[in-house]
């Protein structure tokens, strides 16, 4: 079950107007690589950091590149937006230096995503009619449940444009609701029995970064496009040969009427006046 929080996340979207949330929160790289290839190309949305066993972290301008267009040292966290698997390796796409990195290179931070593998047993259908929100009009928008801090603020929350798709309860009963968008809010869970209390102990905290596994199918752009390439040389020698093949036939066919011509019905050339 844990391996279906994609698809989870997926019909979270789909109870949205999807071209509005879309609009506002997902914003197109402007990367030549990634309009080559966007139909094989996965959303991620999932932050990193460097993996210690590299130290740092090679930013191309597309996957398998030789040169580097910027470095990510061990200090540093990046935010990728889309991923995608490359002649058998898996990279993500940094929408703020617009490149590509090799995934085996990062680790993944603890986040919603993450919550969501743990504990998607225990998400439920909300019921509630949002009742604490209402009495004050905003709500505190944390990362995931039990999280050590939390996100932002929630200001002049109209609950007639707000809703949660799914629904989580704590150890201590607190009701806590996923929201998948928000007026360029997204994928935030709000505590909804106590929205404004930022002193909510963080049960949950981060555990350390892990590598990160795709449970979502890609497709090897690498090898589609080593397959097209022979595709096209094929098709190349195939049209060759057949051009040969094809003013042999005509010239053997020529060359045999003419060799059949009785004298007489040969033409005679023309004597020179010279």
């Amino acid at each position: 079950m844990k391996k279906y929080i994609f698809a989870l996340i997926v019909a979270c979207f789909l109870l949205i107007p999807a071209t509005v949330a879309y609009a506002d929160s997902i914003v197109e790289p402007d990367n030549d690589f990634y309009y080559q290839h966007e139909n094989q190309i996965v959303y991620l949305d999932r932050v990193f950091c460097v993996n210690d066993t590299y130290g740092s972290a090679s930013i191309k301008k597309e996957p398998g590149a030789k040169s580097d267009i910027a470095k990510l040292t061990n200090d540093k966290t990046v935010y990728l937006q889309y991923s995608c698997l490359y002649d058998g390796e898996y990279w993500g796409f940094a929408l703020k230096y617009s490149g590509w990195i090799k995934m085996e290179e990062l680790l993944v931070l603890y986040d919603y995503v993450a919550f969501g593998e743990e504990h998607l047993e225990e998400f439920y259908a909300y019921e509630g009619d949002y009742s604490e929100i209402k009495k004050t009009d905003s709500a505190i928008a944390w990362p995931w449940p039990g999280a050590e801090t939390s996100l932002w603020t929630i200001e002049d929350l109209e609950t007639t444009s707000f809703s949660v798709s799914c629904a989580y309860k704590d150890g201590q009963g607190r009701e806590w609701g996923f929201v998948p968008y928000f007026y360029g809010n997204i994928n935030i869970w709000v505590c909804l029995s106590d929205p404004l209390n930022s002193d909510i102990p963080a049960f949950n905290p981060a555990p350390e970064p892990i590598t990160w596994v795709s449970d979502t199918a890609h497709i090897d752009i690498g090898k589609d496009n080593e397959k097209s390439k022979k595709s096209y040389l094929v098709l190349a020698i195939i049209l060759v040969a057949a051009l040969a093949i094809g003013t042999a036939i005509l010239i053997k066919v020529f060359w045999k009427s003419d060799k059949n011509k009785k004298p007489e019905e040969i033409e005679p050339k023309e004597e020179s006046n010279d």
